[in-house]
């Protein structure tokens, strides 16, 4: 792989590839990193390569020519250009790995307060290490470089890149060496066991576990779905459905803790499905209700049962808000919500008709 970084303090990039695994690298001709100053290749007479602002403003703006110039002398039909930018995609393990596929990079470092937005036009991505700024983008482009770099065929053993943090969305499992116990502090006795299948199952478990506990945002961006309980509770907590993606459902291990739940049967249900069991039972409520409201229209003394229905009425409408609503369009939601608030208005304007109309007296009534 062939890197080419643009930036306007080559300087910086002096330890980065000279040293550690990067150095390694380039030495064993598996990877080619070369530094460019954007001021090389700026046309005037003192090399300036930023100007002020149109339409006023604080900060210096990188101007196009230069780097318009760098990126057409660089760039072959197989380069894929990089803007390192706080306006990027925010980079990522899975990116990492689709960017070492690449034969050519360019990596463009902004400095100052910005680039000309023209320079957009040469950028085939914009790529951003975190919502935070720095001062320019050459620390963001040697931490793209390094994670690309490692992924390259023969530069590290190819069996760490099966445990790594960040393997299928999941921190790495917790790591042990000697001594077997340090000021109290032991090892997992699993670890000292030797036997290899009950070790891995352990470490699985350990890596669901340690991302849920620090990065369960980690847990909402994969295809497969984990169910698992709080102690206290003692009742399942997460569950998560993304459509989009699809379902990825497969057997994880018999851990034996008090917060893993062994699952060992799965029904997934289609979102209409359930949707559609959801219009059926409330359809019935509401039938069940209308037929007790015509009941109560027939009856003399019915002032009691008409009070029950309607708090029966109003419980069911907390229920559907609070459980059927997130399964109902908004639509049939109002609907439902309409017929049920006119039910309530009936049976009130009854409640006040019983009220208001004296009964007459069991004796003087017509027989």
């Amino acid at each position: 792989m062939k890197i080419d970084i643009l930036t306007l303090f080559p300087k910086l990039y002096e330890g980065f590839i000279e040293e550690s695994i990067i150095g390694r690298a380039i030495q064993s001709k598996k990877a080619e990193i070369n530094i460019y100053n954007i001021r090389e290749y700026a046309k005037n007479k003192h090399k300036k390569v930023d100007d002020t602002p149109y339409g006023g403003g604080a900060g210096m703006i990188l101007m196009c020519q230069p780097i318009f110039d760098a990126v057409e002398n660089l760039r072959t039909d197989k380069t894929k250009v990089v803007l390192m930018s706080p306006q990027g995609v925010l980079y990522d393990q899975k990116l990492a790995y689709t960017l070492s596929k690449e034969e050519h990079l360019i990596f463009i470092c902004g400095h100052y307060e910005g680039f000309d937005e023209r320079i957009n036009s040469i950028v085939d991505m914009e790529i951003s290490i975190g919502d935070y700024i720095l001062t320019g983008g050459e620390l963001p482009s040697m931490v793209v470089t390094d994670s690309i770099v490692r992924l390259l065929p023969g530069v590290i053993d190819e069996k760490s890149h099966q445990i790594e943090s960040f393997k299928d969305s999941l921190l790495d499992h917790s790591n042990y060496t000697k001594p077997r116990e340090y000021k109290g502090m032991k090892v997992p006795h699993i670890l000292l066991s030797g036997h290899h299948q009950k070790i891995e199952k352990w470490r699985q478990t350990e890596r669901i576990i340690k991302t849920m506990e620090k990065r369960p945002d980690l847990i909402n961006r994969r295809s497969s779905y984990y169910l698992y309980r709080e102690i206290p509770i003692k009742k399942i907590t997460y569950f998560n459905y993304l459509p989009e993606v699809g379902f990825d459902v497969s057997p994880k291990n018999n851990a034996k803790r008090k917060d893993v739940i062994t699952v060992r049967h799965v029904i997934l249900f289609n979102k209409l499905f359930i949707e559609k069991i959801v219009k059926l039972k409330i359809e019935r409520k509401i039938k069940l209700y209308l037929k007790q409201l015509y009941e109560l229209t027939t009856t003399d003394d019915d002032t009691e049962e008409t009070r029950e229905l309607i708090n029966n009425i109003l419980n069911y409408k907390k229920y559907l808000i609070e459980n059927y609503v997130k399964y109902l369009s908004i639509d049939y939601s109002d609907l439902i919500m309409k017929k049920m608030q006119l039910l309530l208005n009936e049976l009130r304007v009854q409640q006040h008709l019983k009220v208001s109309t004296p009964q007459p007296e069991k004796n003087d009534r017509v027989k």
